[in-house]
């Protein structure tokens, strides 16, 4: 049922100095995404590397983990860098993305957060919709009452989709412009297709050929978790799910998470969200429109809300914790006191927030949902308590329930009509039950949640995941790493230069004069292997990444000068022989 990802490599700041620019571009053009190739020559030379730089640093990048290979069918491999350090390179490298790809050396964050708009009124353009992970418990509880059959097409009943679509806050409008794919759009609508979606792959539901119903196993353990959880795992979900997948976007969705305010405080999104071009200016109307639609969906989902302030500049504030929803936080106990409700004498629960996960699925059984706001608002029905009474939650359960839980005393008539709808049940029970089946899935749910075994993950868990990418749909996502065989060998930097055993050592020991021909032969090999040559003429020293020679006799080298063996190359030129005096193969020490 959880899943668990391979432990973290060692910090960023460990890496080598070559490792980090490497990684740094990588990072820069392809985010999280699969790529085949990886540099090409100008491209590690504007970085300062040469070639075998490059790759020698790649290699040692696959070797720590930091990006990873599978092989497709086909043979060719693909490379991705895993979507779990994802969070740490956005941070690392947050000034590089934002000035268009320039090396970041420093790991650090400083100057990097949003400005803070506190003199500017904002305006609430869009509001965010009640509590996600509430509502899904909700439509959960419904579902397990029900299940959602299918047509022969494989599709849920219209019925059964009016009444999901009346169910949930959500409305498709909060979801145009992502550029969704699913199956049978005509059927389902974008927000009912992406809530059986997510709710299919954190494996809460599950669907075979006649039916969708609750995953009983699985909805014990979730309901068994923390909010925050709750909420990390639905977002994992709609970040990898219903977003479009170009680095640039993914880019941005990440940006917004870790350089953005913290909880409940506006910024302006131009700030560092967006890119500048080269000649410093912010913003891409390509990605404008993007940007809008992901604010607006995250508001459907109610982690955000949308302002903007007297000029028109577009701001936003979490309604979470945001970086929470990337990082597990030590798991604490909640206090006892504020897992409480209030029951009032017109037959209305008001339930707080901070009332666990468990205790609304139970109130889910005994009364029905009026308002979900921060304060929701749940009412005692006739129907509930019966529909209690067949699922195993008998009018005395619920007494105890409520007895445990109220913060005041249940009031007297509230008590007696309970138990009377109970005693009605009592008369009827011996009838036939249509519902049987759904009965005992709900029955299995409370067994998971009366278990005394603890189900909550713990810290040292953290890795742990309900959300398993892959796992079936209705969304189509395209061809991705995880489809594909994990390649397990990594060649060694050694291996990238062939034949080094058979070059005089003295061509990368020393610098000396050599005969044109011979000088010819050592730049002729730095270009095969991709490597440096360094130059001295008298007590001046440069580095050069050779391209190609142009002639023979009276030939001409071209390639990048690079002012030092750690620094970035700062043109590209043409030279002769004779503008120099020795020459040495720089061979990278860690090959």
């Amino acid at each position: 049922m959880r899943v668990y990802e391979a432990s973290e490599p060692k910090e960023l700041t460990e890496l080598l100095p070559s490792e980090q620019v490497v990684l740094g571009a990588l990072f820069h053009k392809h985010a999280g995404q699969p790529f085949s190739t990886m540099m090409t020559t100008s491209e590690s030379a504007a970085e300062g590397l040469s070639g075998v730089e490059a790759r020698s640093a790649f290699i040692r990048l696959r070797q720590k983990g930091w990006i990873r290979a599978v092989r497709k069918t086909w043979g060719e491999s693909l490379y991705y860098i895993p979507v779990h350090l994802i969070p740490a390179l956005t941070a690392a490298y947050a000034q590089r993305i934002r000035d268009n790809g320039l090396p970041e050396r420093d790991m650090g964050r400083d100057g990097l957060e949003l400005k803070m708009t506190q003199s500017n009124p904002i305006q609430v353009i869009q509001e965010a919709k009640p509590d996600i992970a509430v509502e899904i418990i909700h439509i959960l509880a419904w579902i397990a009452r029900e299940n959602l059959t299918l047509t022969s097409k494989g599709t849920v009943h219209k019925r059964m989709l009016q009444r999901l679509s009346a169910m949930t806050h959500w409305c498709a409008e909060d979801f145009v412009g992502l550029n969704l794919q699913y199956e049978h759009p005509g059927v389902y609508p974008a927000h009912v297709a992406i809530l059986l979606d997510m709710l299919l792959s954190l494996g809460l539901l599950h669907k075979d050929q006649e039916k969708i119903q609750v995953d009983a196993a699985s909805l014990g353990y979730w309901l068994k978790q923390s909010w925050p959880f709750m909420h990390r795992e639905i977002f994992k979900v709609c970040m990898g799910r219903y977003g479009i997948s170009s680095p640039e976007v993914q880019h941005f969705r990440y940006r917004l998470i870790l350089l953005g305010a913290s909880q409940n405080t506006w910024f302006d999104i131009a700030d560092v969200i967006l890119q500048r071009n080269k000649n410093g200016e912010t913003g891409d109307a390509g990605q404008s429109e993007y940007v809008r639609s992901w604010l607006n969906a995250l508001a459907g989902w109610g982690y955000g809300e949308i302002g903007e302030d007297a000029s028109g500049n577009l701001f936003y504030r979490w309604l979470v914790d945001p970086e929470a929803l990337l990082h597990s936080e030590v798991q604490q106990a909640m206090d006892t006191g504020k897992e409480v409700f209030f029951v009032q004498p017109d037959f209305e629960i008001m339930v707080p927030p901070e009332v666990i996960p468990q205790f609304r699925w139970k109130l889910e059984y005994c009364a029905e949902l009026i308002s979900l706001d921060r304060m929701s608002i749940y009412r005692v029905t006739k129907e509930q308590i019966m529909n209690a009474s067949r699922n195993g939650f008998t009018c005395d359960k619920v007494m105890e329930f409520l007895d445990c839980y109220a913060a005041t005393r249940v009031p007297e008539h509230v008590r007696m009509a309970i138990q009377q709808w109970g005693s009605e049940w009592d008369r009827l029970k011996t009838q036939s039950d249509k519902n049987a089946a759904n009965n005992q899935i709900i029955k299995s749910i409370d067994s998971f949640l009366n278990d005394k075994d603890d189900h909550v993950i713990e810290p040292g868990d953290s890795q742990a995941s309900f959300y398993v990418q892959g796992r079936e749909g209705l969304f189509h996502l395209g061809p991705d790493s995880f489809i594909y065989e994990q390649e397990q060998f990594i060649v060694e930097p050694s291996d990238l230069l062939p034949e080094y055993g058979s070059i005089p050592d003295m061509w990368h020991n020393d610098w000396r004069r050599y005969h044109m021909s011979t000088t010819r032969q050592i730049t002729a090999k730095a270009i095969e292997w991709q490597t440096k040559l360094s130059l001295k003429k008298d007590q001046s020293v440069v580095y050069i990444i050779p391209e190609q020679i142009q002639g023979h006799d009276d030939w001409t080298l071209t390639g990048w000068v690079v002012p030092g063996t750690d620094e970035r190359a700062i043109e590209r030129c043409t030279i002769s022989p004779m503008d120099w005096d020795k020459i040495r193969l720089i061979v990278p020490e860690q090959i």
